[in-house]
């Protein structure tokens, strides 16, 4: 797979939902997704091409090693995930809960899982990233009217 691949299953203008792991991959810049996560957060989420939605969860677990580390760490942190051009965070409401209860139930995907998931059927957004191999299951299961784009898939950039 090449950039190529990865422009086709994230069509311009299609707004996006990230899930933790893309977020981790793209600060971490250490992982094997990261070239990836850095195509979508830099050429895709800044540039304005793709709107991009973040979970109030993502935003949870991201923080968790940013305050292990402190304050400057939680800082950093902190200004990426406020005003990072073109993404927006989402949060839990009832629509969203009641939905990751649903997704749950059907599919037995974990909570904080559920969470991301529903948040983007409940706003409406059609493209979901990830990297986690999980989730191929629990969307064709529960949510199959979102496209599910893997960064794995699109390896190497």
């Amino acid at each position: 797979m090449t950039r190529a691949s990865l422009e086709a299953a994230i069509p311009s203008g299609a707004e996006i939902l990230l899930d933790t792991s893309v977020v981790l991959a793209y600060l971490n810049a250490s992982e094997a997704a990261t070239p990836a996560a850095i195509a979508v957060f830099d050429d895709f989420v800044r540039s304005g091409r793709n709107p991009a939605t973040i979970s109030v969860v993502s935003v949870a677990e991201t923080l968790v090693r940013p305050f292990a580390a402190g304050a400057a760490a939680v800082r950093v942190a902190d200004a990426f995930l406020l005003h990072f051009p073109s993404l927006t965070v989402s949060r839990v409401d009832y629509a969203v809960a009641r939905e990751a209860a649903r997704l749950r139930a059907r599919t037995g995907v974990k909570m904080p899982d559920a969470l991301v998931i529903a948040t983007a059927l409940a706003v409406g957004i059609p493209i979901v990233i990830t990297n986690d191999a999980k989730w191929a299951t629990a969307i064709a299961d529960g949510a199959p009217a979102l496209t599910l784009c893997h960064l794995d898939a699109h390896l190497p950039l």
